[in-house]
């Protein structure tokens, strides 16, 4: 196997009999006597023809199994999804371990989110192993989930409203669980949500995430040279949107005066997979994968960014207020499950008021994923199979081959346009409210 995905036979054996007592009736298991489970092979195959990713190995562990009961013999094939630091990759390995994203999703994956699904199940894929920079997880697309946005990233209602569930359904149980346990998740599981994406300034300019976040703000910058509109704004816009932007390291800080939740804090369309009906076009239940940005702050943070980075501004000024109003009603019913009123913990002036607060958050987090993840595969292919394509894009060349997808994708344009345009318009040329408008 790769030297970053290291199990023995004996650790893949005890995989798969966890997943048989979880997917089989337990009942009809402990009926058959001579009950025997044996590994014949196992391998790993790739995601995809295409890389897998910047911050770790995607892969998928297959295995065959011999299943005996009762002297009837039956072969089996079981998948698993694996996800494991890429220790061969000098510059990835360093930027992760400064990061802090892979140490953080196991701590997340083995410690926090059974307890989180012991309370409201169906928030995230089983984790079956998390330690030594490996994460083991139940197949989902096996289980039928899927994503369901196109390479342009967006959702439409209905997925957004399915996702909205899944989200209210983890919210609420993180308050719950700290009642139970009379302390703060923060108190319990401290490493779970140290909060890596945005540090609390001042950062030193070696700092990753200040390097990160200044060559996002530069190709934002150069993007918006790109657009007319602006030309005789850019004196402003060049003051100001540096500034502006960097109000997320302070937002995401677990709040002094507002309710607090286990959040989420990476929740893009890719990192969200959904289940349908039978008609296959109906999404009823959703699972959230990638907790490596995982913090405790208020709940806002995770709705608005759930709600501005998969959809456009249309669709907001059609449809935000709606959704909001969704969420809030499912967290009621979550904790009424509990006998626990909702008001008591997020009252709907406080909800409203995060919303004012916090709204800015959803742009800001959708220019920074976005800008990377729409990306035209042609270029992330090159950057990814490349041993010095991640310093390249990280350090060096970000600005330039931004800049050549805005002027050659049509996708990449229009999305990133579009999420530009409602920072320009509304937090930077309107400051007479400094609220956006959408």
């Amino acid at each position: 196997m790769a030297t970053a995905i290291q199990l023995t036979h004996h650790e893949v054996q005890g995989l798969c009999q966890n997943y048989l007592r979880d997917n089989y009736e337990p009942e009809s298991i402990a009926a058959e006597k001579n009950f025997k489970l044996n590994v014949i092979r196992y391998k790993l195959n790739p995601i995809s023809d295409s890389p897998s990713g910047f911050l770790g190995h995607h892969r998928f562990l297959v295995v065959d199994v011999h299943m005996e009961k009762n002297g009837r013999i039956e072969i089996n094939k079981i998948r698993f999804f694996i996800k494991a630091a890429p220790a061969e990759i000098a510059s990835r390995m360093e930027y992760i371990e400064e990061f802090g994203v892979f140490k953080k999703e196991i701590v997340v994956c083995r410690d926090v989110l059974p307890k989180l699904q012991d309370i409201f199940a169906g928030v995230a894929p089983k984790c079956y192993y998390a330690d030594n920079n490996l994460l083991v997880f139940e197949d989902l697309q096996y289980r039928g989930y899927r994503m369901a946005a196109a390479r342009d990233g967006l959702l439409d209602y209905k997925h957004l409203q399915c996702a909205l569930k899944s989200l209210a359904a983890m919210h609420a149980a993180s308050i719950v669980f700290e009642l139970r346990e009379k302390r703060t998740i923060v108190d319990i599981f401290p490493e779970a949500v140290i909060e890596n994406a945005y540090p609390a300034l001042p950062l030193p300019p070696e700092h990753v995430r200040y390097q990160n976040f200044a060559n996002g703000v530069e190709v934002f910058l150069e993007l918006i040279k790109q657009m007319p509109k602006y030309h005789s704004h850019m004196d402003v816009i060049q003051e100001q949107l540096y500034p502006k932007m960097s109000t997320i390291f302070k937002l995401a800080q677990t709040s002094k005066h507002f309710l607090n939740v286990f959040s989420h804090a990476d929740l893009w369309a890719n990192n969200i997979m959904f289940a349908y009906d039978k008609s296959n076009e109906i999404p009823i239940q959703c699972r959230f994968v990638d907790y490596q940005l995982a913090r405790y702050a208020p709940p806002m943070l995770d709705v608005i960014t759930i709600l501005t980075i998969p959809t456009s501004r249309e669709f907001r000024s059609k449809h935000l207020m709606d959704l909001l109003g969704d969420y809030y009603r499912y967290m009621g019913e979550f904790l009424l499950r509990e006998q626990l009123l909702i008001e008591d913990f997020l009252s709907p002036k406080e909800f409203w008021q995060t919303f004012e607060e916090y709204r800015i958050c959803g742009l800001i987090e959708s220019c920074l994923f976005s800008h990377l993840t729409i990306l035209p595969p042609s270029l992330t292919q090159s950057l990814t199979s490349s041993t010095d394509g991640f310093s390249d894009f990280f350090n060096r060349k970000r600005v330039d081959l931004c800049l050549a997808a805005f002027k050659s994708d049509q996708i990449y344009r229009e999305r990133l346009s579009d999420m530009l345009e409602d920072v320009v318009d509304n937090y930077i040329l309107n400051n007479a409210n400094g609220m956006s408008q959408d």
